[in-house]
């Protein structure tokens, strides 16, 4: 849940901040501090560079790899490095902006992938049919809910002035699958596109909108930078460059932070 400040009255310090597992996209490069080696924070991030595209006057981002909601409201998260507070201890009464990215691990997205990938080019796993994974996929969907409300919620109580931002998913799949970045079949490319990730992001923009929030949309701005794309913007099941798969990459958070800026309030696009 990378925190990020901006300006806002006067020259009030603010923070904005997103939260969650899929707001930590890359290996870290030049990482800030010790800590952030263990949540696998880059300096190449969406948050950080949404910060420098709004001429943030503070940020403060506390993104970590593996969270779920419950560790931006009230469970610390154990890495490597140590063990990390709860998130919204970072977070501002007095913060302008908010950004946060949730929900894919509190989905079990990991494990429910696994079921689409084919090993063999021209295989088709058929996860779209298989009743383990389509009762998965309902079953994270229902965690993810939940997840989001309790943090927009707790966030929203933690800083009521501030405008939240939550950011959508998608970006990774086209209409196809490719070897050997999605390597599954074009059919359940298609499910996971439209039945998982389609999904997911309804409910984000539903509970978004219960809180007053700004649900961001990225699956349908990227079109034609997935994976399996000449031109990609993000990683798929498989990387093929140094970024994680299904993170974006330095293409792809430059978009990202551009996309974010464009729906903000006036007055938090750029410092004043």
């Amino acid at each position: 849940m990378p925190l990020r400040r901006l300006p806002r009255r006067r020259t009030r310090r603010a923070r904005h901040s997103p939260t969650s597992p899929w707001v930590i996209r890359e290996r870290p490069a030049r990482p800030r501090s010790p800590r952030s080696r263990g949540c696998s924070r880059s300096e190449t991030a969406y948050p950080n560079l949404l910060a420098k595209t709004i001429g943030a006057t503070s940020f403060r981002t506390v993104a970590c790899a593996g969270a779920k909601g419950e560790n931006i409201t009230s469970v610390p998260q154990l890495r490597l490095d140590g063990v990390h507070p709860p998130q919204i201890q970072a977070v501002r009464p007095d913060a302008d902006l908010i950004t946060i990215s949730i929900g894919a691990n509190d989905a079990d997205w990991g494990n429910l992938s696994r079921w689409c990938i084919a090993p063999i080019e021209g295989m088709d796993s058929r996860c779209r049919t298989n009743p383990f994974y389509v009762n998965g996929v309902n079953h994270g969907l229902r965690a993810l809910e939940a997840a989001i409300n309790s943090s927009l919620e707790a966030v929203r109580g933690r800083a009521p002035d501030a405008a939240i931002a939550v950011v959508g998913q998608g970006g990774y799949f086209g209409d196809r699958g490719c070897y050997p970045a999605n390597p599954a079949s074009d059919a359940d490319i298609s499910f996971i596109r439209n039945s998982f990730i389609g999904r997911y992001n309804t409910i984000l923009e539903k509970v978004s909108e219960r809180h007053g929030a700004i649900f961001v949309d990225i699956q349908n701005q990227v079109v034609g930078h997935d994976a399996c794309s000449r031109d990609k913007w993000f990683e798929g099941f498989v990387p093929t460059s140094v970024y994680l798969g299904f993170h974006q990459n330095l293409k792809g958070n430059q978009a990202m932070a551009r996309l974010i800026a464009r729906v903000l309030p006036e007055n938090l696009r750029t410092s004043r």
